[in-house]
């Protein structure tokens, strides 16, 4: 099969990957719109770290910023959480729902935490960078002040974000897939197909050489007298093509 011989099958049906496209896309619709479907809203904090860190070595930098944020993900931390804001949330679900990750160019830990609730998300974000802030100054207080890494959350929004489902982004790619799935069994369906419908066929097909092609025509009926409501002329199909036999 030819590239044109795929476009035109292709644009003879449009209206089969049409509909599957359609199909598809209110498919998608209905999913993410089910009941059952739980949406995802993810609330970001920043904590700032100053202190004993070496700015010069990006590796020492990092070395230093990922225990902290390790640190972060403790169920004790969770339990504190809990204590504060009455979230009736499982301590071992919150941690599951929590990461902690060094932003190592700007000496910063950011807190993820993600709920079906937006606003719970952006409350125990904030609340979990408060309780680990507040328990991490207090264990550097007994170090010497050079040696002390002192965190801080900083005053930004911490506004929740869906992350799932985004509808604006999973309809047209479920649209486009239906497109794509159904182009593909369209062109499929004509490559196997070895119906003879054209001169060209009998030459692919057959191997011969094609002599003459005969017209379609139509051939006119008399009315019945019996029959005065039926149609005058029958349109009637011939046989378009015809090729030689070799010797």
């Amino acid at each position: 099969m030819t590239a044109r011989e795929a476009y035109v099958a292709l644009r003879e049906r449009w209206w089969i990957l049409l509909a599957a496209g359609i199909v598809a896309a209110v498919a998608a619709y209905a999913y993410v719109k089910a009941p059952w479907v739980e949406p995802r809203w993810r609330s970001s904090v920043l904590m700032q770290a100053t202190g004993r860190l070496d700015y010069g070595n990006f590796l020492a930098l990092e070395k230093e910023l990922r225990p902290l944020a390790e640190q972060v993900l403790q169920l004790d931390i969770m339990h504190d959480v809990d204590q504060t804001l009455h979230t009736d949330l499982p301590v071992e679900r919150m941690l599951e729902r929590t990461r902690a990750e060094p932003v190592v160019d700007s000496d910063q830990i950011r807190i993820d935490f993600e709920d079906s609730d937006p606003t719970r998300a952006e409350q125990v974000s904030l609340a979990i960078a408060d309780v680990y802030t507040l328990q991490h100054n207090a264990a550097e207080q007994g170090k010497l002040r050079e040696e002390r890494v002192i965190l801080s959350t900083l005053n930004r929004p911490n506004q929740a974000v869906l992350i799932w489902p985004q509808t604006h982004i999973i309809v047209p790619a479920a649209g486009l897939l239906g497109v794509l799935v159904a182009g593909l069994v369209v062109l499929a369906l004509v490559y196997f197909d070895d119906t003879i419908r054209s001169a060209a066929d009998v030459q692919r097909y057959l191997e011969l050489p094609l002599v003459a092609s005969i017209p379609r025509f139509r051939i006119a009926a008399l009315n019945a007298p019996h029959e005065p409501q039926r149609r005058s002329q029958t349109e009637m199909e011939v046989p378009t093509t015809a090729a030689s036999t070799r010797p």
